[in-house]
């Protein structure tokens, strides 16, 4: 069972620096695309992408958490999106969908050995 707090920031998991790539396509695409995360929650993660992804867009998101482990499939939702014009990408954040259960057991337990 999920331990749910809010934090400082009032969100709902703690989020930690996860400055790695992630590839995620929409669930009617074969392509995968190469995406940065910034950061890590339980919840969800933040990332950067030169592609705009609108809002409420459903997500095949893959991520390895620690070098040389397996990667993990998880679905995710597209929650916000930020465009910057200084360096024409956009910030947007993934809220990982209920079907994750087992995805978000093993986030948390990498976000509580950081």
């Amino acid at each position: 069972m999920d331990s749910v707090y809010r934090t400082t920031e009032g969100r709902r998991y703690t989020r930690i620096p996860f400055k790695r790539a992630v590839r995620f396509s929409a669930p009617q695409s074969e392509r995968l695309d190469a995406h940065i995360a910034q950061d890590l929650s339980q919840g969800g993660l933040r990332m950067l992408s030169s592609e705009f992804i609108p809002v409420h867009t459903l997500v095949n998101v893959q991520i390895q958490l620690k070098d040389r482990e397996r990667v993990m499939d998880v679905q995710g939702r597209v929650v916000w999106v930020r465009y910057n014009p200084m360096t024409e990408t956009y910030q947007m954040g993934l809220e990982f969908t209920r079907d994750a259960a087992f995805q978000r057991a093993m986030i948390s337990e990498f976000i509580r050995s950081k």
